[in-house]
């Protein structure tokens, strides 16, 4: 059970887009970070109220600050580029790039071990975020401006300044028979499956919204920071020691959060909700783009889940079975002309009511846990152009179906001369196009029309994608009174190929993700991290722009390559 508690408890160090890490060489360095620690600790610790026989109350205020900084000089290439030169600008070499506290406050109440009820919110200020944005001089010249009038209020309420309420449930458990039924009723997360990292092809798909803006701006966040509850009903039922069922059923859409247009870590100039208008694609539609919308499926679209856990002598492990429809979490872009050709516009689309059919093993070996899953996903959104370019043409994402294949292996690392102990994660995760069943014209595949005459160097998706994620965190411990120290690193790679669903471009073939870094731990409770972290996708060739050179096609988020960051982040709690 050690073994499988551990691989549990390690999702709540993982799944942040981008982690936190940094190359650390130096034992001088790694002792000012140990003492830095040591020097901002206090007697932090959760509350714990006993009110009476009956309740106990928990209490937890986690408080997290990261300051960022750009490393790499601003790319002219980028910086060309109409749909890029707005985000690649708004930060030079060594600009602080995050100034972001977060406090993370959580509250339990359980009445006599059997009901109870978790609140939890959240609340933000970055200060390395003013309204104006800026942009290539030579560009903005042109009139190729996204934000004339400053950014939209979503994007300063979750990059400047903002909070939400999290978690709102009540939970509790009964005897019916000689079956034990558990129920939570409100706004919470649940997540099906054994998958770490791979959150755009794991059976968990769409069942929360996952913060990407935190997970990129704040390194090191828990995961339980990074998934956005969604108001549902969940129940399961003990059938026997080996057999168990769940049922799910959600009364609230949740969409993916990714860091908004202009932002230091967005993608392009024009998606999302942070821009109001496109004039780069004026030209094409003969008037006024506007931008920042969205055609979200409604609250209660009768999404909903069916798990089956056993777990027979046999087996020597656990099997899940997954029945789930559920709508596209990840958006399309769309551009849409209207049909005076007078205008148009660039909105946000997703797709609904897709069928998910999932199975996972788990088993452990020794001191390695190793976890499997395959699913079918039936009419998900995949990889789709920007829109058909045809006035009166309303452009909708193309749809299909996939299979996606994940295992990893999860080892508690034992003592060596090098560390004292440590955690080592590797997950591959691969994907195969079946067919595109739905606006096939608008799939951006290659051999398919919409990727004309592409290839998967151009962005364009391949039947068949693999890509690995590898975490390894050598710790050293007690290496002063309270403090362990360790490590953390991992890579992100496509290895090959682009998959087909909407998010492939992020593991596209030839992404680096990675990072590596130097962290402190007191008492527990309290940490500093030093980290670097590092993004990569291949760009494609330089080809002439309207101010001069620029990147073509690529593939992925290319338009980051430049953003290369260090950070340092302190958590503590009280």
């Amino acid at each position: 059970m050690g073994i499988k508690n551990s691989r549990r408890q390690a999702g709540n160090a993982v799944g942040a887009v981008v982690s936190s890490g940094g190359t650390v060489a130096c034992t001088a360095v790694v002792r000012l970070v140990a003492l830095a620690a040591a020097m901002v600790a206090g007697s932090a610790h959760a509350a714990t109220i006993q009110a009476g026989s009956d309740w106990k109350i928990n209490i937890d205020n986690s408080v997290m600050y990261t300051a960022g900084w750009r490393v790499q000089d601003i790319s002219p290439y980028t910086a060309n580029h109409p749909f890029f030169h707005q985000g690649e600008t708004r930060f030079k070499q060594g600009d602080m790039v995050t100034n972001r506290v977060q406090d993370l406050l959580e509250i339990q109440a359980i009445y006599k071990d059997k009901f109870g009820v978790r609140v939890t919110g959240s609340a933000w200020k970055d200060w390395a975020y003013k309204d104006r944005v800026p942009g290539n001089p030579a560009l903005l010249a042109l009139g190729l401006n996204n934000y004339p009038r400053g950014v939209t209020d979503y994007t300063k309420r979750y990059h400047y300044a903002g909070g939400e309420l999290l978690d709102a449930f009540v939970f509790g458990s009964a005897k019916l028979g000689d079956v034990t039924v558990h129920g939570k009723v409100g706004r919470l997360t649940q997540f099906w499956g054994n998958a770490f990292y791979f959150g755009f092809s794991n059976i968990a798909y769409g069942q929360a919204g996952v913060d990407n803006i935190k997970g990129f701006s704040q390194p090191g966040s828990e995961l339980k920071e990074l998934f956005l509850p969604r108001k549902q009903i969940l129940l399961s039922a003990d059938i026997s020691p080996e057999l168990s069922v769940a049922v799910q059923y959600f009364a609230e859409f949740g969409p993916n959060r990714y860091p908004e247009a202009g932002t230091y870590f967005s993608a392009g100039d024009f998606t999302y909700k942070g821009p109001v208008e496109v004039p780069a694609l004026a030209g094409f539609a003969g008037g006024r783009v506007t931008a920042g919308t969205e055609n979200a499926p409604k609250d209660r679209n009768d999404n909903y889940g069916i798990k089956v856990a056993w777990s027979p002598a046999w087996a020597q492990g656990d099997i899940g079975v997954y029945y789930r429809v559920l709508d596209d979490p990840h958006p399309w872009a769309l551009f849409d002309i209207n049909a005076a050709a007078n205008g148009g516009s660039v909105h946000l689309d997703y797709a609904p009511k897709v069928k998910l059919y999932g199975a996972s093993y788990e088993r452990t070996f020794g001191s390695v846990s190793t976890g499997f899953e395959v699913s079918y996903r039936k009419g998900t959104g995949l990889n789709s152009v920007l829109g058909t370019f045809q006035p009166g043409v309303a452009s909708h994402g193309a749809t299909g179906d996939l299979v996606n294949v994940i295992a990893n292996a999860f080892i508690q690392l034992g003592s060596t001369a090098f560390y004292d102990t440590g955690l080592f994660i590797a997950e591959l995760s691969h994907t195969h196009l079946v067919k595109v069943t739905g606006n096939q014209g608008m799939y951006n595949g290659v051999g398919h029309p919409g990727c004309a005459g592409g290839t998967k160097w151009s962005g364009c998706s391949t039947k068949n994608a693999t890509a690995l994620w590898v975490s390894f965190e050598p710790q050293w411990l007690q290496v002063f009174p309270g403090v362990d120290l360790s490590m953390p690193s991992s890579y992100a790679i496509g290895a090959k190929g682009l998959p087909a669903y909407g998010g492939g471009a992020f593991y596209a073939q030839g992404t680096g993700i990675y990072n590596l870094g130097i962290k402190a731990v007191l008492d527990g409770k309290h940490s500093l991290t030093l980290s670097y972290n590092g993004l990569n996708w291949r760009p494609g060739q330089v080809v002439e722009g309207p101010v001069g050179p620029m990147y073509g096609t690529g593939t992925g988020a290319h338009a980051l390559n430049n953003r290369n960051w260090v950070s340092l982040t302190l958590k503590t709690s009280f």
